[in-house]
C-alpha cells in the first residue's frame, strides 16, 4: 500500500483544482482541511472497524507506584486488553468490574486494573495490588489509537487505504470556500466514496457482521452554509 506524504496529497488537490498559482486558500487553511478530512475518516473507521487502529504500548511499571498514564496515542481511552508476561507468569490483567472486589485483592495477587479520573491527576490506570516491580516490558496495553495528525510536509498519512477520501473531503472544502459550481458534484462524489469505504470496512469486521447502522451525513450540510 502506497504511503502518501502531506506534500503529495496536497499536490493532488492543487493540481486537480488548478490552485497552484492561487493564494485564495492559505497554507494554514489547507492543512486544517486535511486534518478535518482525517478526523472524518477516522471517526468512520472507529465506528465500523476500530481494530484498524489497534496498537500495543508498553506500560512502564515502577515499584511502589499504583497509578499510570494511559498511552498518549490512545483514542477515547479505548483499551482492548492489558497483558502481563514476565517470562514465567503470563495472564490478562482484568478490569475490576465491581468496587467491592478491591478489598479482596492481596499483595502478590495477579494485577487487576481500574480506570480512574481524579480532579488532581485526570484519567489514570490504577493497578491493584500496587506494583511490586520495576519493568518496562512486562505489561503491554493493547488499545485503539488516534490517527496521526498532519503538521509537516513530510508527515505521512497513516490511513493509506482511504487517503483518496481525505483528498476528496479537502476538494469539497476548497470548492465550498470558492463558491465553485462543482461543489455539489464534489459532495456527491465524496458521499459515494464514503459509502464504498464503509462497505470495505464492514467486510473487515472479524465477526462477519455486515449489518450497518444508518449513517449520519449531517456534516455534509456544513458545506452548504456560507
Amino acid at each position: 500500500m502506497r504511503s502518501w506524504t502531506y506534500t503529495e496529497l496536497k499536490q493532488i488537490v492543487l493540481n486537480d483544482l488548478d490552485l497552484e498559482d492561487e493564494d485564495f486558500i492559505s497554507a494554514t487553511e489547507m492543512l486544517a482541511y486535511f486534518n478535518a478530512g482525517i478526523d472524518m475518516v477516522e471517526a468512520i473507521i472507529h465506528n465500523l472497524y476500530e481494530d484498524y487502529f489497534l496498537e500495543p504500548t508498553a506500560l512502564a511499571l515502577v515499584n511502589g507506584t499504583q497509578d499510570y498514564n494511559f498511552p498518549s496515542t490512545m483514542y477515547a481511552h479505548r483499551v482492548r486488553k492489558i497483558l502481563y508476561d514476565n517470562g514465567s507468569n503470563k495472564y490478562e490483567i482484568r478490569k475490576i468490574k465491581r468496587l467491592g472486589q478491591i478489598p479482596d485483592i492481596q499483595t502478590g495477587d495477579n494485577y487487576r486494573w481500574l480506570p480512574i479520573d481524579t480532579a488532581a491527576s485526570g484519567k489514570k490506570i490504577r493497578l491493584y495490588p500496587t506494583s511490586a516491580e520495576t519493568s518496562s516490558t512486562n505489561v503491554i496495553i493493547w488499545h485503539i489509537r488516534n490517527a496521526k495528525v498532519l503538521a509537516l510536509d513530510a508527515d505521512v498519512c497513516d490511513i493509506p487505504e482511504f487517503a483518496d477520501v481525505v483528498v476528496q473531503f479537502v476538494k469539497v472544502r476548497c470548492y465550498e470556500k470558492e463558491g465553485h459550481p462543482n461543489t455539489s458534484k464534489a459532495m456527491d462524489d465524496l458521499r459515494m466514496m464514503v459509502t464504498l469505504m464503509e462497505a470495505t470496512l464492514t467486510k473487515m469486521v472479524d465477526d462477519e457482521n455486515d449489518e450497518l447502522m444508518e449513517e449520519d451525513y449531517s456534516f455534509y450540510d456544513d458545506f452548504d452554509q456560507s
